[in-house]
């Protein structure tokens, strides 16, 4: 088991999302992958280089799924530099949903007691509570002991205004049409963001 978990570990980029394989680009579906595994395994944990070079940086995956949420559209994108998708509701949504219940305890497994969190990630929690219309002084009344760390309002917006079909269905984006992939993981992020986040 131990084999498994630090190829998973290995597959975190430089970026901090996470790749099919060591030393290949982040994306937002292999990201739910691995941190849905790691979790399961028990191993969603900051963790120093060990005897074969794995480590694992929480702080540099919470980093990375925040910035994969665009302010203008609201949506997430799957990798850097790419456009809003709808099916990324669900699976950058659900990987930050997983992932933020590291957000509590990053600090660093050296012993220093200096936190290895994302310093975007400080800020960005900061102007999305100060900035949202929503109230979240009610984040985590629903079992879950944290908020998810992305602006749930944007997310729902996106879905609701800019991927849904008027006819019926959902799709990637305005202009694109609908089908069920993007229906099913459009509908499945909107779920983890109305039932995780109150």
């Amino acid at each position: 088991m131990f084999e498994l978990i630090n190829f998973v570990k290995s597959c975190q980029t430089y970026e901090g999302g996470m790749g099919g394989e060591p030393f290949s680009e982040a994306h937002g579906g292999y990201t739910f992958c691995a941190v849905a595994a790691l979790k399961l395994l028990g191993s969603l944990t900051n963790s120093n280089r060990n005897s074969d070079g794995v480590s694992f940086d929480v702080g540099a995956l919470l980093g990375w799924l925040g910035r994969r949420q665009l302010s203008y559209e609201g949506g997430f994108s799957g990798r850097s530099n790419k456009l809003v998708d709808g099916c990324y509701s669900f699976w950058q949504g659900g990987a930050v949903a997983i992932a933020s219940s590291c957000a509590e305890n990053l600090a660093s497994v050296d012993g220093s007691g200096e936190s290895e969190e994302d310093p975007w990630l400080e800020r960005y929690q900061q102007s999305t509570n100060a900035n949202s219309p929503v109230d979240t002084s009610t984040a985590g009344t629903n079992g879950l002991p944290f908020p998810l760390l992305y602006d749930v309002f944007l997310l729902e917006r996106y879905i609701l205004l800019c991927a849904q079909e008027v006819t019926g269905g959902l799709r990637d984006k305005p202009s694109k049409p609908r089908d069920f992939y993007h229906t099913c993981y459009n509908l499945s992020g909107l779920s983890v963001a109305q039932h995780c986040y109150f």
